[in-house]
């Protein structure tokens, strides 16, 4: 009798025990949340077509700078991809060329508000003034880095690919 009732405890607790374990070991695949896609127009694949003064006849030294350095700058694509980053193909010369005055390199992350783009990459932030349209995209960058003087727009013209 006696060992019937050592089985018996024994019995209740091991079934006690993997109660425990089964209620304890509780699925825990809590996913994420999916991250939310940006559905603004701008997302897609786009090329550089031409890079003016906005002022027509207005010389700005930076432009033929940029032509110098990178003559491939009208091959360059940027890829403005739903989770909000920035991809770059065809013409790095000209990412490297154009980084001072439009952060568009490695890790670069894009974001519309209204007619207003903002590109950030670490601690650097700029917002640039946009018109749209479903196969045109024009960016306005200030080519001026002495910010003490007015200025001195350039304009990068898009087309969707």
């Amino acid at each position: 009798m006696k060992i019937y009732a050592v089985l018996s405890k024994f019995t209740l607790l091991t079934f006690l025990l993997m109660a425990f374990v089964v209620t304890a070991c509780k699925d825990d695949d809590d996913k994420e949340p999916d991250p939310v896609e940006d559905t603004n127009p701008i997302v897609g694949r786009w090329q550089l077509t031409a890079v003016t003064p906005e002022t027509p006849g207005t010389t700005i030294p930076a432009l033929s700078f940029i032509q110098t350095v990178a003559p491939c700058i009208l091959e360059l694509k940027l890829t403005f991809n739903p989770d909000n980053t920035l991809t770059t193909a065809d013409c790095p010369s000209a990412v490297t060329a154009i980084d001072p005055f439009v952060p568009v390199g490695t890790d670069a992350k894009w974001k519309v508000a209204g007619d207003k783009l903002t590109l950030s990459r670490g601690t650097t932030s700029q917002e640039f003034k946009i018109t749209q349209t479903d196969t045109n995209l024009t960016v306005v960058v200030n080519t001026q880095t002495d910010t003490t003087k007015p200025a001195v727009n350039a304009l990068l013209i898009f087309k969707r690919l």
